[in-house]
């Protein structure tokens, strides 16, 4: 996979979130459904193969709701709870698995590092926010503004 544009880090950061909001009930099915659907569409530098994998996905997960509103659920085959969960935990498996190719490696595009505040704590430097970190990665996203930096802790040739 090829270096994600800080817009498409944007979307990944935000459908990472969008999952957690569905685990933590604070989206139902069809939120989530329309929700990963139009970040999914809205990715630029993401490759088509991933993308088709990440549709799969949720094309799942919109099979189950859509059985769900028409009353054919009761003719499931097997668990439609765990395939959601299946589905859910699919999608977060590729959405982690990205995010953790993109702060292994230094992003050349980005010329500015996190603040390290002492051992444990970094600083953001677009919005102040400080998070507690042990990263020992190329890159950390802010958990405020979901901005990338380099890590101060790693040197780099920037």
């Amino acid at each position: 996979m090829g270096l994600l544009t800080e817009y498409d880090l944007k979307q990944i950061v935000l459908i990472e979130k969008k999952i957690s909001l569905f685990e933590e009930s604070k989206l139902d099915l069809f939120e989530i459904i329309c929700d990963l659907s139009g970040i999914l569409n809205a990715l630029e530098s993401v490759s088509e193969s991933w993308k088709k994998d990440f549709q799969r996905e949720v094309n799942t997960l919109e099979i189950i709701h859509d059985s769900i509103i028409d009353g054919s659920i009761s003719r499931w085959n097997g668990d439609y709870q765990k395939d959601i969960y299946n589905a859910l935990s699919k999608l977060k498996k590729m959405t982690v698995y990205i995010l953790e190719e993109y702060l292994g490696q230094s992003d050349l595009s980005i010329s500015v590092s996190a603040v390290e505040g002492d051992a444990d704590w970094l600083i953001c430097p677009n919005c102040n926010d400080a998070w507690k970190s042990n990263s020992m990665k190329a890159m950390v996203i802010c958990p405020k503004c979901d901005c990338a930096f380099h890590n101060p802790r790693i040197s780099h040739t920037v």
